[in-house]
C-alpha cells in the first residue's frame, strides 16, 4: 500500500507542474518576427478580409530600427485601398483553432505596440469574437473588438477600445494617455464574467459592455489606421510598428495531456504490480 501511495505522489509531483503551467498559459500562436520571409506576409499571416467587398492591403516587413526584443520588429504598412474613403489595413493569423479560444479557456491576445505619438497614424490589436445571436436584423454578426490608439476620437492623445454590437456605446476612452515608446496591448475573454477585459502594460483599463461572448473567434490580428485618403500619404505610406504578438488560452497542450495520461498509467501500473 505504501508503494502505491508513493507512486501516486511521484506521479502527481512529476506531471502536475507541467499540466498546471500549460493549463494556465498555453501559447496558441506567437511571432516575434525574427525569421525572415519572402513576399508581403510573415509565415502564418494573411491580409485580413473585408466583409463588404475588396479589402485594403496591408503589407508586413521586418525592420531593425525599432524593436522590442530580439533583432527585429514588424512594420505593418497600409499599402493600398480599393476606395478612397477607407482608412485602415489589417493582417491576421491564418489558422487558429476555434475550440482553443472558447470562453471557458480565458483566451487572450497581446502585442507590443510602438507608439510614436503621431495623431494621424495609429495601431490596434483586434479580434472578431462570437456571441449568441447576430444583432443586425438577424442577418450579420458584426462583433469586432479593437484596442489601441485611435486618430478620429475627441481625445487622440488617449487609448481607446471598442466592442461592437447592439446598443454599443462605441469607442470608449480608457483614460490612459498615449506616450511615445513600447506598450503592451492585451485583451482577454473572462470565463467567469463572459466579458472582454482590456489591459495596457498589464493594468486593467476597461471591459466590454456585453458579457455574452462564447469565444474570441479566429479572425485575430493587427491594424494600421490612418487619416484618409491614402493618396495623401503617397510619399511615405502609413505604417505601425509591432513586436511579440501572442494568442493564448488555458487549453492544455496535447503533449501535456499525453504526459498526464502516461503519469496516470504509471500509477495504475504500480498498483497492479502490488
Amino acid at each position: 500500500m505504501r508503494k502505491l501511495l508513493l507512486g501516486i505522489l511521484i506521479g502527481v509531483f512529476l506531471i502536475a507542474p507541467f499540466y498546471l503551467q500549460t493549463a494556465n498559459a498555453t501559447i496558441l500562436f506567437q511571432d516575434g518576427f525574427e525569421t525572415a520571409w519572402q513576399g508581403d506576409y510573415a509565415p502564418g499571416w494573411i491580409n485580413a478580409a473585408y466583409r463588404h467587398g475588396e479589402a485594403p492591403v496591408g503589407k508586413m516587413m521586418q525592420q531593425t530600427t525599432t524593436k522590442y526584443s530580439g533583432n527585429y520588429g514588424l512594420q505593418l504598412t497600409a499599402a493600398s485601398t480599393p476606395e478612397s474613403w477607407m482608412w485602415w489595413a489589417a493582417v491576421e493569423v491564418e489558422n487558429l483553432q476555434s475550440s482553443s479560444l472558447d470562453k471557458k479557456y480565458d483566451p487572450w491576445v497581446s502585442a507590443m505596440y510602438y507608439d510614436d505619438g503621431q495623431a494621424g497614424r495609429t495601431g490596434q490589436v483586434y479580434a472578431v469574437p462570437d456571441w449568441v445571436n447576430p444583432y443586425i436584423n438577424g442577418s450579420e454578426d458584426w462583433t469586432d473588438v479593437q484596442f489601441g490608439a485611435r486618430f478620429n476620437q475627441p481625445t487622440t492623445s488617449n487609448y481607446y477600445y471598442v466592442a461592437t454590437g447592439e446598443n454599443s456605446p462605441g469607442w470608449e476612452n480608457t483614460g490612459v494617455q498615449r506616450t511615445v515608446g513600447w506598450h503592451e496591448l492585451k485583451f482577454q475573454l473572462s470565463s467567469s464574467t463572459g466579458a472582454i477585459d482590456f489591459y495596457i502594460d498589464t493594468v486593467l483599463v476597461g471591459s466590454s459592455y456585453r458579457n455574452d461572448y462564447t469565444n474570441l473567434g479566429t479572425a485575430i490580428g493587427l491594424y494600421t489606421m490612418f487619416q484618409n485618403p491614402l493618396s495623401n500619404w503617397s510619399q511615405a505610406l502609413p505604417y505601425t510598428i509591432w513586436d511579440d504578438f501572442k494568442v493564448g488560452s488555458s487549453v492544455p497542450e496535447p503533449t501535456t495531456m499525453l504526459l498526464f495520461g502516461l503519469g496516470l498509467l504509471g500509477v495504475a501500473g504500480i498498483g497492479r504490480r502490488k
